[in-house]
């Protein structure tokens, strides 16, 4: 039972949330990320990782978050695994609000990558040094799509933006990972 706590709880409150907003598409339009009007709304920050275009879409990216979580589930439980999911999402929606292009989207593959790419680290970390070939695979492929590799299943023209970002937001998991926020203000005795 207590495998069941460290990551699955986090898995099942994922899929719940998908799958309630799948279910809601008149709200697609106003969760959706939209580089004009996401500061101005806020919630698509969040939001938008979590709608998808169609339940394929839906469906491809929660087996990409259960297959890392399973994979790597020495460093998940729920609440490192929500936590992860907002500071990637909101990190990936940031960094593509700030880039000099209007863009739309909606789903969780940028956030995949950052997870994916922090999981590498952790095992890079860890001593397991091979570990290096498919990170370095990861970035070639993210740096070939912004050189204008699409792979048909593409939707889009700026999905490299967002795999780009998510793999940037890595670092910044990576960084805070199990941190305390009371760590991060400096005490003076």
């Amino acid at each position: 039972m207590e495998r069941f706590n460290r990551y699955w709880a986090g898995l099942i409150l994922v899929l719940i949330l998908s799958i309630f907003l799948q279910l809601m598409p008149q709200w697609h339009s106003l969760l959706a990320f939209n580089s004009e009007t996401v500061m101005a709304e806020g919630w698509p920050l969040i939001s938008a990782h979590f709608i998808h275009l169609d339940w394929w879409h839906a469906l491809f990216n929660f087996v990409g978050l259960t297959l890392i979580v399973l994979i790597w589930r020495e460093y998940w439980s729920t609440r490192w695994l929500i936590n992860a999911l907002l500071i990637s999402g909101v990190a990936t929606s940031l960094m593509l609000w700030i880039i000099p292009v209007n863009l739309s989207f909606v789903g969780l593959s940028g956030v995949l990558h950052g997870l994916l790419a922090y999981c590498l680290i952790k095992d890079i970390r860890s001593g397991k040094k091979w570990m290096w070939i498919i990170l370095i695979a990861l970035v070639v492929k993210v740096v070939a799509e912004l050189l204008g590799w699409q792979p048909d299943h593409f939707v889009g023209e700026h999905v490299s933006y967002i795999h780009a970002a998510g793999l940037v937001s890595s670092l910044l998991l990576y960084k805070l990972e199990r941190r305390r926020i009371s760590d991060a203000v400096p005490f003076d005795k």
